[in-house]
């Protein structure tokens, strides 16, 4: 009998801020069914997105090379990327992200549990395959109950 062997959901973080991405290993640390990938540039985050699309973005909006948003643009424009989830993490005023294809927006700074739960709905719960079927050309909006972590 063999045995299949199914990998770890990835979630590629683009963040610059250190603070940000020790937290968001820490918390990813509670989840050992889900690998998280961390860049730290849009380009580097483009870069490796190309290289093994992941199962969620999770995306900064303030990155030293490009804005969040354009990142996105790019990315959803790439075969295999068009229809990747991606949440904004950002200290950012959301109302700019109304037009983007964000599934949501997780305002820093972040409530742990509440992400803790929304990374087990998205990727390891019975709503992954809503998810995957969802068109991401809708507005986004911010996360209910967000509140307590992460640098600004």
């Amino acid at each position: 009998m063999s045995v299949s062997h199914h990998p770890r959901p990835q979630v590629l973080y683009v963040e610059d801020h250190p603070v940000n991405v020790q937290l968001m290993q820490a918390l990813f640390a509670q989840m050992p069914s889900l690998e998280l990938t961390v860049a730290t540039t849009g380009e580097e985050g483009y870069q490796a997105a190309l290289k093994r699309p992941p199962a969620l973005l999770l995306l900064d909006l303030n990155l030293p090379d490009c804005h969040g948003t354009q990142l996105l643009e790019r990315l959803r424009g790439q075969p295999g990327l068009s229809s990747v989830p991606a949440i904004a993490v950002t200290a950012a005023d959301i109302q700019s992200l109304n037009e983007t294809t964000f599934l949501e927006v997780w305002q820093k700074p972040l409530d742990i549990p509440s992400i803790l739960k929304r990374l087990d709905q998205l990727l390891l719960g019975q709503s992954s395959a809503f998810f995957a079927e969802m068109p991401w050309g809708m507005k986004a909006k911010p996360m209910a109950g967000v509140a307590s972590a992460f640098a600004r």
